[in-house]
């Protein structure tokens, strides 16, 4: 079977980066790889979209998401790092505050925190949730434009072009009737980040509510910035 030529290309260059702590620049690149800068360009701006490669200056080094992906265990590492995050909104907040992660074809919840109310938005941590109908999902769709190009239905273009505007996704009862939820970026918006959700019951939503879920998390996504 005959290998995928272009990941072949941004394989050879992460095994390049990988070996030099301090990067190395476009002329360095196009001379170790043999290749045209317009394809080790898009080669490039590829594995930075996914967080792999980041530009320093004038040179390209591997990525944080590079040294994540050396880890064995990446959702405990996601789950340590955000779960302050998730206590703080939580507890402003009382209700279903969810951390998921994009992962192949849909989205997975990798951490949550229920609320105390009597009626409330059970948490589904099992299932894989999908990408078009998920607040998460639509959130994640906004972040990889290759994804966004199958999509035909004009409606979904345009709130993924709201949402990327404005970095917040909604779920107004699409998935689950009763239930609205809303979506945001984590500590950065790479497609290989968590993101964080928050749902009420319909019937206890309102709009300020919404707003102030999200102010709670803007604060706390300052304030333990630094956290590890």
């Amino acid at each position: 079977m005959k290998p995928i030529t272009s990941l072949i290309k941004a394989l050879d260059v992460l095994t390049l980066l990988s070996a030099k702590s301090k990067g190395m620049n476009m002329t360095e690149l196009a001379e170790a790889m043999n290749l045209p800068r317009s394809t080790l360009m898009r080669t490039l701006n590829t594995l930075t979209l996914y967080g792999l490669v980041e530009k320093k200056g004038r040179n390209y080094c591997c990525g944080v998401v590079f040294d994540q992906w050396a880890q064995r265990d990446r959702q405990y590492h996601w789950i340590n790092r955000y779960r302050k995050v998730l206590e703080h909104v939580a507890l402003s907040i009382n209700e279903l505050v969810l951390l998921g992660l994009h992962e192949g074809n849909g989205i997975v919840h990798i951490d949550y925190i229920e609320s105390d109310q009597m009626l409330r938005v059970a948490p589904a941590p099992d299932t894989r949730h999908i990408l078009k109908i998920n607040a998460l999902g639509k959130l994640a769709l906004s972040r990889r434009p290759d994804l966004v190009e199958a999509i035909k239905d004009p409606k979904l273009l345009e709130e993924l072009k709201e949402i990327e505007r404005t970095g917040v996704a909604w779920n107004r009862e699409e998935s689950v009737p009763g239930m609205i939820a809303l979506a945001t970026h984590g500590f950065s918006k790479s497609p290989t980040e968590p993101m964080i959700a928050v749902a009420w019951p319909a019937h206890r939503f309102t709009e300020e509510g919404a707003a102030r879920a999200l102010n709670s998390i803007k604060e706390a996504l300052k304030r333990f910035a630094d956290n590890d």
